[in-house]
């Protein structure tokens, strides 16, 4: 075995009785507390943090969010995964999903002044009002694009999805 072989051993024979010193031998694990006078030490300052945390006033501003944050919500900002979004009997929306319209954002296309959104296999820009419905394009991104009820204020956001185009060429 060469020295340096020898040394880098002996490294590792060092590593582990340290290790097993460490881990294993006698070693105090947790610090005790060994007097009376320690632990009332200990519960006098819990009871002093305890006090002082009490006591903090809070602004304007936060007691406003607390109350916020306890208030109920009058409508769940939050979409259970899986579950189909079906608008309630009062919502201005109710007519239209009752006739089973649904939209499909499927392809985008910017030109060096213009976005144009194909939904439901339709060209439209921002603006434009939908072929059915009574629904307006918003705006339109890459990713998605925002429709809305004429004169209202809910929105629908639907995303890009990926339709396949089949061809006739043998060669693809």
């Amino acid at each position: 075995m060469s020295k340096r072989e020898q040394i880098i051993l002996g490294f590792v024979a060092l590593a582990i009785l340290y290790a097993g010193y460490n881990y294993l031998g006698i070693s105090e694990k947790h610090s005790r507390i060994k007097t009376e006078e320690e632990l009332t030490d200990l519960k006098n300052l819990m009871v002093n943090v305890a006090t002082q945390v009490n006591k903090a006033v809070l602004s304007d501003t936060e007691t406003f969010l607390i109350k916020r944050a306890e208030a109920n919500w009058k409508q769940d900002p939050f979409l259970s995964p899986g579950v189909s979004v079906k608008f309630t009997s009062d919502s201005e929306l109710s007519e239209l999903s009752d006739q089973g319209l649904s939209f499909t954002y499927s392809g985008y296309l910017e030109t060096a002044d213009k976005k144009l959104a194909i939904i439901n296999n339709m060209e439209y820009k921002v603006g434009e009002m939908l072929a059915e419905g009574g629904f307006v394009v918003r705006s339109i991104s890459a990713n998605q694009v925002e429709i809305g009820v004429i004169g209202g204020k809910n929105t629908i956001i639907l995303p890009l999805e990926e339709v396949k185009v089949f061809s006739l060429d043998k060669n693809r």
